[in-house]
């Protein structure tokens, strides 16, 4: 192993941000005035209509800060069974189902090339419906991928497709809206004419000062409190506040405010300018579905990891190349001047043009200058080159673009504490560095027995229960990919499945359906595959649903299913291919 360290000294300190600001709302047409005009892709503005009945109320907007990625639509809010309408004239193009994710979906294509999404559907209406079911039956399947031809469901605006629901990875019941462009981008819909009633501006909560290096990678960062006047209005204690630092960046923590919901929402708009002048300005006005996962280098991923807090950083990374930015000079870099003051402005707003603005003034204090020093490391990858490390029992390769900046990485070798690995555990930094692209991670197994080769994964094992991360041979090494940092090793995956009965008696007779509870004893990731599953009734298949959050399978009867007595047997299958059975006989 690899053993120069190289500590940094690298010197800023802050001191505490003070000066209390001005904080009123502003009205659509003062935001306009100070924010510069982006260049984009104009949207049709009355060309869709609501997809719901009796207004549209919101528990999700359009670039809301979500793990992994940016909302891509708009979260309506809604009771199971409500109707859902074709928002335009069109047909369907696309219907999937699926255990997690948008759960049942309908894509309609529009003639004006514009695709909407209507997603977390309880059901389609009875057309749909049976048409999916017939292709589920054709090819044995639960989960569908279906392109029904272009004529086959024609759709009118305002037309009912399907209704509300809460399927698929929804946290509750609602529909999931998308607008998409003709070149395939999320596009917010509130900029599309979707008629919202919202006259509130943002909130901002909290706000951090980071210090930068040259090349806007952070060095070390600080939180500071806002304060709220009995106006209710956010300020910072004080006068000109003095920071320790040369070269500093800002940070957020924002929400959107309706007038029907209580509920904490995405901005629309993160802007900041030093002495009147824009140094950055993030959009949620449309987003490539390539680029959401730079999602992570928008947001202090640290302290989300950490304490689940959202931050908006108001600079951006030097490996971040999301498109909602407006290129600046500086980035929102801030090089501070110790004898001259810098005017810091930040702006949030709302796709509806409410906007809240903080004021303050920026100093540099030379005679607080802190330092931050690293923790020691093994290697040094640099955030725009490709990187290797090779060593005796473990490799990786991380592809160029992986790394939002540069990485001090450390890597330690333990032994297994409890036992059940079949190499050492390779401490490999830590989860709270984001990697944008999988990489590869090779691990020589020690002690294995050559019966459990098939068996053996490479499992993520930070605490607690362990993750299938998958895995394959290649030579005397077994080798996966995955997209984040954190202690690797061997194991081996020899436990089934469990099937539980949850509704299943031996009369069935009083019943509508039958459900049925699987679990794995590994959550999986990585290149690891997720269970199958199989469900036969004397004999033949028979389709059960499965709704993934809940690890719940459940059969609806129907005349596939007449008068007597049944046998029932429902298998599941992990990633290692162990296999649980559950059988059993049943009346109906």
């Amino acid at each position: 192993m690899q053993k120069t360290l190289f500590p940094l000294l690298l010197g800023a300190s802050i001191a505490l941000l003070a000066l209390w600001a001005s904080d009123k709302p502003e009205t659509a047409a003062a935001a306009s005035a100070v924010l510069p005009v982006i260049e984009k892709e104009t949207h049709p503005t009355d060309y869709f209509a609501p997809p719901v009945a009796g207004g549209i109320h919101l528990t999700g907007t359009c670039g809301e800060l979500r793990p992994n990625h940016f909302h891509a639509g708009l979260d309506i809010d809604g009771v199971v069974g409500n109707a859902i309408f074709a928002a335009a004239d069109g047909y369907i193009e696309t219907i999937k189902i699926q255990a997690s994710g948008y759960g049942n979906v309908l894509y309609v294509r529009h003639p004006n090339g514009y695709t909407t999404l209507y997603a977390h559907l309880d059901r389609f209406v009875s057309e749909i419906q049976q048409f999916v079911k017939n292709s589920q039956y054709e090819h044995e399947r639960f989960e569908v991928d279906l392109k029904p031809p272009d004529g086959l469901f024609k759709v009118r605006k305002g037309q009912q497709i399907g209704y509300l629901g809460n399927t698929g990875s929804s946290g509750g019941p609602h529909l999931h809206f998308e607008i998409r462009s003709p070149s395939g981008k999320a596009v917010n819909p509130l900029l599309c004419g979707m008629p919202v009633l919202d006259n509130m501006a943002p909130d901002i909560r909290d706000m951090k000062v980071y210090f930068l290096n040259d090349r806007r990678e952070v060095l070390g960062s600080k939180v500071f409190s806002l304060k709220k006047d009995k106006k209710g209005n956010i300020g910072l204690e004080g006068d000109t506040v003095r920071i320790g630092g040369a070269r500093i960046g800002f940070g957020v923590k924002t929400y959107d405010k309706s007038n029907t919901r209580r509920n904490d929402n995405g901005v629309f708009s993160v802007a900041l300018f030093t002495d009147d002048q824009l140094a950055f300005q993030w959009t949620a006005d449309e987003f490539d579905f390539d680029d959401s996962r730079y999602l992570n280098a928008h947001i202090d991923y640290p302290v989300r990891q950490k304490y689940g807090a959202w931050f908006h950083r108001c600079f951006t990374l030097p490996g971040d190349f999301l498109g909602n930015y407006t290129r600046t000079e500086t980035m929102g870099a801030i090089l501070l001047d110790s004898q001259n003051p810098i005017k810091i402005t930040l702006k949030i707003s709302d796709a509806l043009g409410n906007t809240r603005k903080l004021n303050f003034w920026v100093l540099r204090d030379e005679t607080a200058m802190e330092t931050f020093l690293s923790a020691p490391y093994q290697f040094l990858l640099p955030f725009d080159a490709e990187n290797h490390i090779d060593l005796e029992d473990f490799s990786m390769e991380l592809p160029k673009g992986a790394l939002y900046e540069t990485v001090q990485l450390q890597y330690v070798v333990n032994q297994d504490k409890n036992g059940d690995s079949f190499s050492p555990v390779h401490h490999l930094h830590d989860e709270r560095t984001p990697v944008h692209k999988s990489f590869g991670i090779n691990i020589k197994p020690t002690h294995l027995p050559a019966h459990l080769r098939s068996k053996a994964v490479i499992a993520n094992c930070n605490s607690g229960k362990p993750d299938n991360c998958g895995g394959i041979w290649q030579g005397e090494w077994l080798s996966t990919r995955t997209r984040s940092f954190g202690d690797f090793c061997i194991m081996a995956d020899t436990i089934p499945p469990k099937i539980t009965p949850v509704v299943f008696t031996a009369d069935m007779r009083k019943k509508n359906t039958m459900a049925f509870r699987i679990l794995d004893n590994f959550a999986i990731t990585g290149t690891a595959t997720g269970l199958t599953y199989r469900g036969t009734i004397d004999g033949q298949w028979v389709l059960f649903k499965f709704d993934k959050k809940r690890n719940r399978l459940e059969y609806t009867f129907d005349d596939r299913v007449g008068k007597g007595e049944h046998v029932l047997r429902l298998t599941a299958k992990d990633d290692r291919s162990n296999e649980g059975v559950f059988e059993g006989k049943f009346w109906r």
